[in-house]
C-alpha cells in the first residue's frame, strides 16, 4: 500500500510540562512486524492552517485535512475518567485508546489513497481535537534527550542515525518511525523499555503509550 512520505523542516519548537494521567506532550528537549519501505517520493509539507474540533462525549466530526498532507492529530480531554476511543475512516483507523484524563499527539493521513474524512470519539467529558502540520512538532537536536510522558509525535533532523529510546509503564509502549525512506514499527512491548534503534533522519517518531514514560536521544 502507497505511503505518504514527507520532508521534514528544521524548525525546532520549545515544549513544556504537562501533568496528569495520559498527558503526551514533550517536557525537555536539549537540557532524551515491520511495514515495507516507501518507494514513493518525499512530497514537500505545505503551511496548513490548524484545524480545531471540540464536544462532549460520544461524538463524530468530519475532516478537511489535505489529503496529500501528514496531519498530527491532538486529543485533549482533561476530565475524561472513562474510556477514551479514537477511530477514523483512514488508513491509520484507531488513534487513540486510553482511559482517563488525556492529552496525546498522534499522526494521520500516512496512506493518500485513504485519507481521514471522519473521526469518531468515545469520551464522557468535554475534548478538544487539535490537527496541525509539521510546523506544531518539537524537534530532538542531535545527541540531545527529549523526555515526555504518554503519546507524542516529534521530529529528528538530518544527520541523525539511530536513537536510544527508553521508557517506564505497565502497559504498552511502541515507537514508530515515518521517513522519506521507510515507515516502520521499532518498538512493540509491555512494561519498561530499553533499546537502540536505527533511524536515519530526516524523520518524524510517534510514541504510543499514553501511561508511558519516555525519553529519546538522537546521535
Amino acid at each position: 500500500m502507497k505511503k505518504v512520505v514527507y520532508a521534514l523542516a528544521a524548525v525546532v519548537l520549545a515544549s513544556g510540562c504537562a501533568s496528569g494521567t495520559g498527558y503526551g506532550v514533550i517536557v525537555a528537549a536539549g537540557s532524551s512486524a515491520s511495514l515495507p519501505p516507501s518507494t514513493a517520493a518525499p512530497a514537500t509539507p505545505r503551511d496548513v492552517p490548524p484545524e480545531t474540533h471540540t464536544g462532549k462525549g460520544e461524538g463524530q466530526f468530519a475532516v478537511t485535512w489535505p489529503a496529500d498532507q501528514l496531519g498530527f492529530f491532538t486529543f485533549d480531554c482533561p476530565k475524561c475518567a472513562g474510556n477514551v476511543i479514537i477511530s477514523t475512516d483512514g488508513g491509520e483507523f484507531g488513534l487513540v485508546n486510553a482511559i482517563g484524563a488525556y492529552k496525546g499527539t498522534t499522526w494521520l493521513n500516512t496512506e493518500p489513497d485513504r485519507p481521514t474524512r471522519k473521526v469518531t470519539v468515545l469520551a464522557d467529558a468535554t475534548w478538544t481535537a487539535t490537527i496541525t502540520d509539521y510546523r506544531s512538532l518539537p524537534e530532538t537536536p542531535l545527541a540531545k534527550p527529549a523526555s515526555g510522558k504518554g503519546d507524542a509525535v516529534l521530529r529528528v533532523p538530518a544527520g541523525v542515525t539511530r536513537v536510544h529510546f527508553s521508557a517506564k509503564t505497565r502497559g504498552n509502549i511502541a515507537l514508530w518511525v515515518e521517513s522519506a525512506e521507510t515507515d516502520d514499527l521499532l518498538v512493540n512491548e509491555i512494561g519498561d523499555v530499553e533499546v537502540d534503534r536505527d533511524v536515519r533522519g530526516p524523520a518524524y517518531l510517534r510514541v504510543d503509550g499514553y501511561e508511558a514514560s519516555w525519553t529519546i536521544t538522537p546521535s
